[in-house]
């Protein structure tokens, strides 16, 4: 027995692996076994079992927890050595391509625990490339932000000190296209969390930061990014953004009203201004508060403007109309945007604070507004965007209110100054007096239709500019007053067409050498005028095209039918 006991000993600390009885091959935990059974008495069987099943147990999980080592030691190094080349290598395809690996591995990993260990090194390596100044390495910084991004959103119970890292990094950063990338990284945080509510506990500390970046910075860039930051937060956050709505529409107001940047950045901040819709209805008595600091100093201006017209000794502090029109064009832009903030909710129909009786003080305040600079000085800018600001006023306006007939000799009076002005202008008009006829509609007076279509109409004219976007809104306007459903001012407006289609297919006629035709539509105001055949033939061809269209609308008063009689007799006399 103690020969036997010393060779067993032998074999198992001398040998990781022994072999059995059989010959087969055993681990040292089974070798203990073989010693056992040697050792055992029969009264001891049961134990033994239940000893053995437990060492099993105990070495299968070890087996697991071995098998987990190297797993997280291979992401371990081989995040490791990603980081030392995407530092070290000098080629720039070689290392875009490493920080496209590491963008994988920040996305996949199912390991975080490597990540938030190796974070500092992480954080700081992100950080150099997003500070290297080469241009030609833009598409790597880039990349780098989007990794940034990235760590933040997969490691959601790190984000407070990463989104810290990053706003410390930002405040403490001088280079303009380096915050930028910060921004960048920020929204891709956001955006990758998106709606699932990751970074509610930190969010509140995010909106801060935001907000504080918004009110300082300078440049249209880092504001249009740090705004992308901004509305992703109110659509995810909305309860949280909320808080901060008032101090963020403050600040784009101020870049809104600032008539030196461009135009693109103008209408872009009012789209920004206008996608917050949910915000600007729930906080009405903001909403039309600032409506309401947006007329005063309309007025204000219009006020200094009125002093230049009537040849008063001008005081030092009232500005001159160079200074006073770009901002009451800057004034009416806001003005139209904030109403088309406000959306379907600026409507009498839904009741106050928007009533009757407040959009037709509004709408005439406007309009007082914009004809008393117009007095002064003829400013494209500010009628554009006075025009404008009545049109988004004119669809809340009910069709028998006491300002009609102001609002009809304001568009007539517009029409006529589309002789000398650019297509942006003769656009707005030509929308303006459309929508005129679609909310007045049968409340329209003849005479209206009369001075719209007569020969010597602006309107008529604008049907050949040059630009195709105007011809089509002349063209809309035609369709808008051929569809109304008053049948005397129908019946002038279809007169004054057939008459013009009949004066041109007799200045056609007369080229031919052949008498004049179609006496049963012609119209007084056209028999004197005489048409190039060019015109004439255009005209024929336009006014045929408007018929044809309003033929074929639904509920309108002229059928198919009287519009096959009207080319049968345009036929005839051809």
């Amino acid at each position: 027995l103690s020969e036997n006991l010393n060779s067993h000993a032998h074999a198992m600390f001398s040998n990781d692996w022994v072999y059995d009885t059989d010959g087969g091959l055993s681990e040292n935990t089974f070798g203990w076994k073989s010693l056992g059974q040697e050792l055992r008495i029969n009264d001891v069987t049961t134990d033994l079992t239940s000893f053995q099943h437990g060492n099993r147990a105990l070495a299968t999980k070890d087996m697991r927890k071995s098998q987990d080592r190297p797993q997280t030691h291979s992401d371990e190094s081989r995040l490791a050595n990603l980081l030392r080349r995407v530092s070290r290598e000098d080629d720039r395809d070689r290392r875009l391509a490493t920080m496209k690996q590491m963008r994988e591995l920040i996305v996949h990993s199912e390991n975080k625990v490597v990540l938030v260990k190796q974070l500092d090194n992480i954080l700081s390596t992100l950080n150099d490339i997003l500070n290297e100044s080469s241009k030609l390495l833009q598409e790597l910084r880039q990349e780098a932000a989007c990794c940034l991004g990235l760590l933040c959103a997969a490691l959601s119970y790190e984000a407070e000190r990463i989104f810290k890292w990053m706003f410390v990094k930002f405040s403490a950063c001088t280079k303009d296209e380096v915050k930028l990338l910060y921004l960048v990284a920020v929204y891709k945080a956001l955006e990758t969390a998106g709606e699932k509510k990751a970074f509610s506990p930190v969010m509140q500390l995010v909106m801060s930061s935001l907000q504080s970046i918004l009110e300082n910075l300078d440049t249209p860039e880092l504001l249009c990014q740090s705004v992308k930051c901004i509305l992703l937060v109110a659509r995810c956050y909305p309860h949280i953004f909320s808080t901060n709505f008032r101090d963020t529409v403050d600040i784009l107001v101020g870049w809104h009203i600032d008539h030196t940047q461009k135009q693109s950045l103008t209408l872009q901040v009012s789209g920004w201004l206008q996608s917050l819709e949910q915000f600007w209805v729930a906080d009405l008595a903001f909403s039309t508060t600032l409506l309401g600091q947006f007329l005063e100093d309309m007025e204000a201006y219009a006020e200094d403007l009125s002093h230049v017209v009537s040849g008063e000794a001008v005081d030092e502090d009232i500005p001159p109309p160079t200074v006073s029109l770009p901002k009451l064009a800057a004034l009416l832009r806001v003005f139209s945007t904030v109403v088309r903030s406000i959306g379907e909710r600026f409507n009498p129909i839904r009741g106050p604070p928007i009533t009757e009786a407040y959009v037709t003080d509004v709408l005439n305040r406007v309009l007082a507004c914009v004809t008393t600079a117009k007095q002064v000085f003829f400013s494209e800018d500010v009628l554009t965007a006075g025009n404008e600001c009545v049109c988004v006023l004119l669809t809340s306006m009910d069709s028998n209110s006491q300002l009609t007939g102001a609002v009809i000799s304001y568009g007539l009076d517009q029409l006529d100054s589309c002789r000398s002005c650019g297509p942006e202008y003769s656009m707005g008009v030509l929308n303006l007096l459309t929508l005129i006829v679609d909310q007045i509609n049968t409340k329209l007076p003849a005479s209206f239709v009369e001075k719209l279509l007569a020969p010597n109409s602006q309107l008529l004219e604008l049907r050949f500019h040059r630009e195709r976007e105007v011809m089509a809104a002349a063209h809309g306007v035609y369709q808008a007053v051929l569809s109304l459903k008053n049948i005397p001012i129908l019946e002038a407006a279809y007169k004054l067409v057939l008459g013009e289609m009949g004066c041109a297919l007799n200045s056609l006629l007369e080229l031919l050498g052949l008498p004049p035709a179609c006496p049963h539509i012609q119209h007084p105001t056209f028999s004197q005028l005489q048409l190039s055949p060019e015109r004439a033939e255009f005209i024929l061809i336009f006014n045929l095209s408007t018929l044809t269209t309003i033929g074929n609308t639904k509920n309108s008063l002229i059928g198919v039918s009287a519009l096959v009689l009207l080319f049968v007799g345009v036929k005839r006399c051809l």
